[in-house]
């Protein structure tokens, strides 16, 4: 994966798979430091699966042996002189930080922010995220369980909300992308 809000993606993509009912994604950025954090309350990860979950050939499908996500994100945050922490409890939740210097040759482009963040609330009506972004003198809160009690009763994946959450995206995130 070329972009970071794509690594960003297949690690929330993880979390809907353990059936997290609340996801937080956190991204902030300083002079020195890019931090992204990914925290959840799905079904965690077993203890001897934790211990490898960075090699390529850990997973928890079944319906094949390798999981590429977090071994290509680790393989990335490794190459720039980064770090990820992975901390999970069986039946509480996952949580990654992934800590990257902010300028580094290998750190990939951000890639389509609001085209990730807007693709997990349209796909996944179910779940509740809260997302805080501090990028590039942006900063950003949004929750989707705030927009739930603003529609009354009106799906969070209706054409109207939908068209809606992607303006204020757009507005609140422009140029955030590259």
């Amino acid at each position: 994966m070329k972009e970071l809000s794509l690594h960003i993606l297949d690690l929330i993509q993880n979390s809907i798979e353990a059936n997290a009912k609340n996801i937080f994604l956190e991204i902030k950025e300083n002079d020195n430091e890019i931090m992204i954090r990914i925290k959840d309350d799905g079904k965690g990860i077993p203890k001897e699966i934790l211990e490898d979950i960075k090699s390529p050939f850990t997973t928890t499908r079944k319906t094949r042996r390798i999981g590429l996500g977090i071994s290509l994100f680790n393989e990335v945050i490794t190459n720039c002189g980064g770090e990820l922490q992975i901390m999970s409890e069986p039946g509480k939740g996952t949580e990654i930080i992934a800590l990257l210097p902010s300028f580094h040759w290998d750190l990939p482009p951000w890639g389509d922010i609001v085209g990730t963040i807007y693709s997990i609330i349209a796909t996944s009506p179910h779940i509740d995220f809260h997302i805080k972004i501090f990028l590039r003198g942006k900063n950003f809160e949004f929750s989707t369980k705030d927009i739930k009690k603003e529609i009354n009763g009106l799906p969070i994946n209706h054409p109207e909300v939908l068209s809606f959450i992607h303006n204020y995206l757009k507005e609140n995130l422009g140029g955030v992308d590259s």
